[in-house]
């Protein structure tokens, strides 16, 4: 048996993948604005010997059925993450974190200068998930008239990478860095190469401002499952995030992902797959069902049929029921439409996709049992489909994470199947083994090293 990976996923906001949860008693998600929330939060996992916190982040705003947005609180008010990181590495020494930046609305040298800073203070603890994001809000945020069509923010997304392998792998060379004190030499500019960038979406001139940190690039995550999106995860990503009803449906995706790797001539053992897991464990089966009824009698129908508008730009309740959910297009996220089509194993209809995305949202599996429970599902997931780990979804904060911490991380290590003790050092060491700090030579940000 393989051993796992584990993260957690959340947003520095108070809802996330249950809306309205927030109002629980034992919830303390309310505290999203005080950094000693995620301190705990981030100890907790360091204790359970997590592999990341990944953040998700998006910019825009609420600008559609504004009077239930923000009673529910659905996704608003929302913080920045990447404020948080070096707060949470310093509380913190092992604990790698994964944060979100949007090639549709960062430019490379900014986003490049912020990753490789967060690299230097953590010490190689960091990952960047990458997102073709779609959001009409946040458009309209940025001073836009609308938003690229899907297809386009990928190959905008290909750009992006492009500038920002220059700027993270060619602009300096190992040996530009000498820092000699007796000689007052710091660094040989005749190793510091200025990259000069002109594509469709991007023009740039410039060094990078950061001298190369432990990973130079970091480690590189994406979650898109619509046919352009795995095709970037395939070419570029390291982690990448997979969601599917059935594990037959997760197990083609892990299968195509890795099929389309190999045609980039990467290795499939160079992409670790991710799948969500919402998991409520108590100590007998009685006490985690009670817990999973009492968390589900706090959702909102109505504020998560609306998560479901915002990501997709589909309003369910506006559809006629009982029609066929089939010839869905959008130009937003496509995720969650392809959810209920392609990867669905047959036809819905409007009201069985409403009914079934109001009782999970964007969950991934859900159990509610023991650890023994626990344990036997995820290990039934890895068995059965290939992927490399779990994203720990939130119910309620810290008390949910703290009991899987508790209760089944003991069960995955008597079973072989998570480590008992930190070793590596960086994120990408983590996930690939000693020595692995830096791309490999096969992934395609290599290409722009200066040899």
């Amino acid at each position: 048996m393989k051993k796992i990976h584990l993260g957690i996923f959340d947003i520095n906001t108070l809802n996330q993948m249950t809306q309205g949860l927030w109002a629980h008693p034992d919830n303390q998600s309310y505290r999203y604005k005080e950094l000693s929330f995620w301190i705990e939060l981030a100890q907790i996992l360091e204790r359970g010997l997590f592999d990341f916190m990944f953040f998700a982040d998006s910019y825009g705003y609420p600008n559609h059925k504004t009077e239930l947005t923000y009673r529910e609180a659905v996704y608003a008010p929302s913080n920045d993450p990447m404020l948080l990181i070096p707060a949470l590495a310093a509380a913190t020494k092992h604990l790698a974190f994964v944060t979100t930046a949007s090639p549709v609305y960062e430019l490379p040298f900014p986003n490049a200068r912020r990753f490789s800073t967060l690299d230097h203070l953590t010490g190689g603890r960091i990952g960047w998930n990458v997102v073709a994001t779609g959001g009409i809000s946040g458009a309209e945020a940025f001073g836009r008239s609308g938003i690229l069509p899907h297809d386009e923010r990928y190959e905008q997304a290909e750009e992006f990478m492009a500038a920002s392998y220059k700027l993270l792998e060619g602009s300096w060379e190992d040996g530009a860095v000498e820092a000699d004190k007796d000689r007052r030499f710091y660094a040989d500019a005749s190793k510091v190469h200025i990259v000069r960038h002109e594509g469709p979406y991007y023009k740039m001139t410039a060094a990078h401002s950061s001298e190369p940190s432990v990973q130079r690039t970091p480690v590189l995550f994406q979650a898109g499952s619509s046919n352009r999106g795995r095709d970037f995860a395939a070419k570029h990503a390291e982690g990448v995030f997979l969601k599917a009803p059935t594990a037959e449906a997760l197990r083609a995706q892990v299968q195509d992902i890795r099929r389309r790797a190999a045609g980039y001539g990467r290795r499939p053992e160079q992409i670790k797959i991710f799948t969500g897991l919402s998991a409520v464990v108590g100590r007998t089966r009685q006490e985690a069902e009670l817990k999973l009824a009492s968390y589900r009698q706090y959702a909102s129908r109505e504020a998560a049929l609306l998560t479901y508008e915002n990501s997709t730009g589909i309003d369910l309740s506006a559809l006629d029921p009982d029609a066929p959910f089939t010839n869905v297009n959008t130009e937003q996220g496509r995720t969650h439409t392809e959810r209920y089509t392609k990867h669905s194993g047959g036809v819905k209809t409007v009201r069985e996709v409403a009914d079934n995305f109001a009782s999970k949202e964007f969950r991934g599996i859900t159990v509610a049992g023991t650890a023994e429970d626990i344990a036997d599902a995820m290990q039934y997931w890895v068995e059965e489909t290939g992927v490399d780990g779990f994203n720990l979804e939130r119910y309620v904060l810290p008390g949910g994470h703290r009991d899987f911490v508790d209760l089944v991380v003991p069960e995955l290590q008597k079973r072989g199947m998570f480590r008992e003790r930190y070793e590596e050092s960086t994120l990408r060491e983590r996930l690939f083994g000693k020595g692995e700090a830096r791309l490999p030579d096969t992934h395609p940000g290599a290409e722009y090293r200066r040899l």
